[in-house]
């Protein structure tokens, strides 16, 4: 950190010359660090050279995925001169060549083989179906160029079929693709250069692409599925389905260097009506009860058993499953999914309207992962929830004091304000908290004229005047 603190001091005061001398020397010694090459590429830029810095930023993108500089820098490269070229840039990126199989692991997918074959065309060296086909599939991927096939018999074992694959592979990497994905003709350049820039990392690397999920019309963003690594460095697959990588240590082990790399596959397979129409989730399950009867001390098993009853209606077995994951994840310290467990019950329990609850997991949530955006945003939305129900006890609770009032015979005597406009004042209150500005301006103002009251509620008229005002000003912005 001193280091890049320094680099950022020469950068501001302008010494970009020495700022570029340090930044080589930093990148060659870690060029795996992308925050490295991002601060080469403003460099760069500062000196109008947006060619070299495109190439830069580029790197670092790839390195980075996620990064949220991307749309900005990128806009602003097109509005700069490319500049003079940089050998020294080119050789700073320069990364030894390795092959690479993309290998694909396919049944009865004679409708989608081919789309999936041809985006992988000029991205790697050999395509290796494993294939337990019934239809076309075999015969239609041996029309393309580098495809070899693999038939295998099919055990419900999805792990176990890409085992047999790897044994296949003779290449120095491979890139696991399904047949229902595409690759982004984009990244068709990106598998080469992602092999061979982490082909010499010490530690093993297992690295997650970059998936664009097309559900219900949307596109989630997951990079959660490790899909490349080594082929000669053992590395296998375990479990039935939702199969993890790792060495002959097993899962939980700290011995793979796992990174998002920006390799984007275009996915359909998530949609509920393909899902559905495939019978996955019902299919997933069964096979996810025998890997729970073979490893019951797995919170993974029972973390993805509790998701995909979740998909399925089974919502009791969801959330037993998922207790069961969170048990066996707090004595598992290197399993890594506890925020996506919690994430769940939280869901579960918002559902239910069951909001303390929510909440209690949000706390244990934030616990575990301080940083995970989604739990704040669900902590948000527990208190939204929250906020509302309390707003509409606060409406009952009114009610109450003023159907209350006229039969009240107590010792203590009551505010009987309460009844000629302290409750109207409050339910126009209410009325300002839930956005209706209209509603409440007309409960003020018939209100102004009671003893007591007209100081308080031409406060309350102000405000909502100030904020008619600056809704009528956002509108004419936008109507502009």
């Amino acid at each position: 950190m001193t280091q890049i603190n320094h680099i950022i001091t020469l950068i501001q005061s302008n010494k970009l010359h020495e700022a570029e001398t340090e930044l080589f020397q930093a990148i060659r010694n870690k060029p795996l660090e992308a925050q490295l090459w991002v601060m080469l590429g403003e460099t760069l830029l500062l000196q109008k050279q947006a060619g070299a810095a495109k190439r830069v930023f580029d790197r670092a993108w790839l390195l980075d995925p996620q990064a949220k500089w991307v749309n900005h820098i990128y806009e602003a490269m097109q509005e700069l001169p490319l500049g003079e070229p940089r050998p020294d840039i080119e050789d700073l990126l320069y990364v030894p060549k390795v092959s690479v199989t993309a290998a694909i692991l396919s049944h009865n997918e004679a409708a989608n083989i081919a789309k999936c074959i041809v985006a992988l065309q000029g991205a790697v060296d050999e395509i290796l179906l494993v294939d337990s086909s019934t239809d076309d599939t075999r015969r239609i991927a041996l029309q393309y160029p580098k495809v070899k096939v693999v038939p295998i018999a099919w055990e419900d074992n999805f792990g176990a079929a890409r085992n047999i694959g790897l044994q296949y592979v003779t290449t120095d990497w491979v890139i696991w693709i399904d047949a229902d994905e595409l690759l982004i003709s984009e990244d068709v350049h990106a598998i080469r250069e992602v092999a061979s820039v982490y082909d010499h990392s010490n530690i093993t690397p297992a690295l997650h692409v970059w998936h664009l999920n097309r559900i219900n019309g949307t596109v989630q963003h997951d990079f959660s599925q490790v899909r490349m690594f080594p082929a000669q460095r053992g590395l296998r697959y375990y479990g039935r389905i939702h199969e993890q990588i790792a060495t002959d240590k097993g899962v939980y082990q700290l011995d793979t260097y796992r990174r998002a790399v920006k390799i984007r596959l275009d996915h359909n397979g998530y949609d509920p009506a393909v899902m559905q129409s495939k019978g996955k989730l019902e299919r997933n399950l069964r096979l996810l009860k025998l890997m729970i009867e073979e490893e019951p001390e797995n919170p993974g098993h029972w973390l993805f058993y509790g998701r995909e009853s979740l998909g399925i209606g089974l919502e009791e077995q969801a959330v037993t499953s998922l207790l069961e994951a969170e048990r066996l994840g707090i004595q598992t310290p290197l399993f890594g999914r506890m925020p996506e467990i919690y994430r769940l019950l939280i869901q579960i329990m918002m559902q239910r309207k069951n909001y303390a609850e929510a909440e209690a997991y949000c706390h244990k949530a934030l616990a575990h992962s301080p940083d995970f955006p989604d739990v704040h945003y669900l902590l948000a939305q527990v208190r939204m929830r929250q906020a509302d129900e309390l707003l509409r006890l606060a409406e009952t609770s009114i009610k109450q004091s003023l159907s209350s009032l006229p039969n009240y015979r107590g010792s203590v005597s009551a505010d009987y304000h309460i009844g000629e406009w302290k409750a109207a004042t409050s339910l126009g209150e209410l009325a300002m908290r839930s956005g209706k500005l209209a509603r409440a301006k007309q409960i003020f103002s018939q209100l102004m004229d009671k003893p007591g009251a007209t100081e308080i509620l031409s406060a309350k008229l102000n405000a909502i005047e100030t904020e008619r005002q600056r809704l009528n000003q956002v509108d004419q912005q936008h109507q502009k």
